[in-house]
């Protein structure tokens, strides 16, 4: 991972910012700058320098996760203000950017309190814009988690059968996927059978999976920090004409949001190009979230698709493209795969079948 370039990145946009220093809590914004990896760390960006800083319990951790910084660690009784003040001062910062996005209230007003002669500049989405657009090396590791998580979803058919539960299945989806290699899931899987395959977001309960079934799978991994994002649904036996017309429907909707993805295509565009397809069919109500989002050290990152996007895509960013269709009481699909946008369209991470609907 190239700890210096994004670093230098950052840097920068200071005299857009107006900044002198950029202080960053986020902890996944801390991971992407330095490697580490923990509940208490912040960074701090200068005109010269890298400084991470940590307490005691993190000290052994610090010196084996962290690149490119000077590590600080101060006694774990409050005290980062006084270190941070005097880092500051040695480095004649009088404005510093802080994350507004992500710090409390409370914490801002600990800080504008205990550090003289220093404002605080709220600034928004600064490492996060940088994150967007992923290096060579985070993407052969999103490949990597996207495969294990397409094993998973192959190897976990067989275990779709008339009696098993919601719960069951994503629990075995869970083990599976971290006996392959994955450090763990990247959120609680999603499994939702027959009327319940219609939550957008659900929770798998007790209910157990019956024939003539939608069984909607949503599921993926963490590996070294980065996420993978995957949902198939499948027919849990012989489908009615009704399924395999709604199932095509979202096929046809997922094709057209992918064949739309290319650099400075808008996160707009690229929603419009698959809900059109629902929209032609008369269905489009049915369709009630975005067509996808960015996905990296976060599930859930810039930039978005969807028709409220501000977003324009660059090549380097990995996007989901995960259309639906849900109607309440009777079931819902989904079908989705994150994709990079490449120089001229998008690449699909990992390839799982999906052509029809599958009758298990």
């Amino acid at each position: 991972m190239d700890y210096e370039r994004r670093v230098s990145r950052i840097r920068e946009r200071f005299d857009e910012l107006e900044v002198d220093a950029l202080l960053v809590t986020n902890l996944t914004n801390v991971r992407y700058l330095t490697g580490f990896s923990g509940t208490n760390g912040q960074v701090v960006i200068t005109s010269t320098g890298v400084t991470f800083l940590t307490d005691p319990r993190y000290e052994a951790r610090a010196g084996d996760l962290v690149h490119g910084a000077d590590v600080v660690v101060y006694s774990s009784n409050g005290a980062i203000t006084e270190v941070l003040g005097d880092l500051l001062q040695s480095a004649s910062v009088r404005r510093l950017g802080v994350e507004s996005t992500t710090m409390t209230i409370a914490a801002l007003e600990h800080y504008d309190e205990r550090l003289d002669g220093v404002g605080l500049v709220p600034t928004k989405n600064v490492v996060e814009d940088v994150r967007r657009v992923k290096e060579p090396a985070e993407l052969e590791v999103m490949r990597r988690a996207a495969q294990i998580t397409t094993e998973a979803y192959s190897w976990v058919l067989d275990r779709l059968v008339v009696g098993a539960t919601e719960r069951q299945i994503g629990l075995e989806l869970e083990i599976h996927m971290r006996e392959q290699g994955a450090d763990e899931v990247s959120f609680p899987p999603i499994v939702g059978s027959g009327p319940l395959s219609a939550h957008i977001h659900h929770s798998p309960s007790k209910r157990a999976l019956d024939k003539g079934d939608f069984v909607l799978l949503d599921f993926g991994c963490r590996l070294d920090g980065y996420c993978s994002d995957f949902t198939r649904t499948v027919c849990l036996g012989a489908a009615s004409d009704e399924q395999r017309e709604s199932y095509e429907l979202v096929l046809r909707a997922q094709g057209a949001g992918i064949e739309a993805i290319r650099p400075g295509v808008t996160g707009v565009e690229v929603d419009e190009a698959a809900r059109a397809v629902v929209r032609d069919a008369g269905r489009v109500d049915q369709f009630g979230h975005g067509l996808g989002h960015g996905v990296g050290l976060d599930i859930h990152e810039a930039p978005t698709l969807r028709w409220t996007s501000e977003d324009t895509l660059q090549a380097g960013e990995v996007v989901t493209v995960e259309p639906g269709v849900y109607v309440v009481g009777s079931g819902g699909i989904r079908i989705e795969d994150s994709v990079v946008v490449t120089d001229d369209g998008a690449e699909v991470l990992a390839a799982a079948p999906k052509d029809t609907l599958l009758e298990l």
